[in-house]
Parts: structure tokens; sequence; C-alpha cells
């Protein structure tokens, strides 16, 4: 039996999108809805896997009336506003597109419409986050006068690699001057 708590937060998550930013369904193509939807059913499930393995308990989407529930089986309910490819990231990013359009030719206000109203991933917080931590760098036994060549050794002769990046951009410059020495090479003997 559904308690009364899990019909609470499906109906907080159907009413959601409404929160935030609103479109009229009507005025968006039925098949960019359902792949809205589609889009949102695929989201719930991968939000999930933050605190639990299971199926979510709700994951629906109604394309008619743009509304969505994403309920965790642990009964957790990820803020689908902060994640990309939601049906509120949708919602959104057309609400942005209908605000340029009323903008006109106004360029201050189109631009407002997409600065002011950011939509999806913008520092998504996770279900399962309890506390924040700070992790402080601690220094290491590395001289601080430590010197490299840019070859994969240090200056002290060590075979522990360093820095190979040096080594591997002047193999691809040596690499491109014989390949072209020999394509020169190999036309003068023609001639």
């Amino acid at each position: 039996m559904v308690s009364f708590r899990t019909t609470f937060l499906a109906l907080a998550g159907a009413i959601a999108v409404s929160a935030d930013y609103w479109v009229d369904p009507n005025t968006v193509l039925l098949q960019d809805r359902m792949a809205w939807c589609n889009d949102q059913r695929s989201v719930c499930p991968i939000l999930c896997l933050q605190t639990t393995t299971d199926k979510p308990r709700d994951n629906s989407c109604d394309a008619e009336k743009l509304t969505y529930g994403c309920v965790c089986s642990d009964g957790k309910q990820p803020n689908i506003t902060e994640y990309t490819l939601t049906l509120p990231y949708h919602v959104c990013t057309r609400w942005g597109t209908d605000c340029v359009a009323d903008c006109g030719s106004d360029n201050d206000c189109s631009y407002r419409c997409r600065a002011e109203h950011p939509c999806g991933a913008q520092n998504p917080t996770p279900v399962n986050a309890t506390s924040s931590t700070t992790v402080e760098a601690t220094q290491t036994s590395t001289p601080t006068n430590q010197v490299y060549d840019g070859f994969g050794t240090d200056s002290q002769g060590s075979s522990e690699p360093k820095n190979t990046a040096g080594a591997l951009r002047f193999g691809d410059s040596f690499g491109l001057a014989v390949v072209a020495g020999g394509l020169f090479a190999g036309f003068a003997m023609l001639l």
C-alpha cells in the first residue's frame, strides 16, 4: 500500500516544474514534450543511484501536462531542477527561448533572459551529501628546488618519470621533421 508520504512526495515532484518556470504545454509540439519526458525518465534512475541501487518508486512524466515525479526507492527525492536533461531543464530552456522572442531586437533584454535565468546543472547538490569536509594540502618530501629537464627524469638523474609531456612534444616535433626530411629527400632523388 502506498503511504501518504510517498503520495505527497510524488505530487510535490509533479508540480515542481511550475514552481520554477512555466510554459503552456500547448505551445510546445507534442513530440518535443514526449522527448523531454523520455529524458526525464532516463535521468531519474541515474540520480537515484546516488543513494540506492533499486528502481525509483516513482519515475513518471506526463507529456500532456508537463508534470513529472521522481522519488527514489529509499524515499529521497533529488532536486531535479539542479540537473540537465530533466523536465524542468527543458521547460526552463523553452521559457528562455520564449523570453528572448518577446524581447524583439532589445539585446540587453535577450541577454538578461539567459544570464539571469540559467537552466540545469549549475551546482548540483548530491542527495547523499550530509556534510561538507575540507581536505588540507600537505607538503610532500619532494625538494622545493627540484629542476626538471622535460625528458622524463629530474636533474639528479632519477629514472622516475617526472615530466614526460616535454619529451612527447619533442618527439612529435622531431618525428615530423624526420618524415618531412624523408619526403623532401625522396622528391630530390626523383629529379
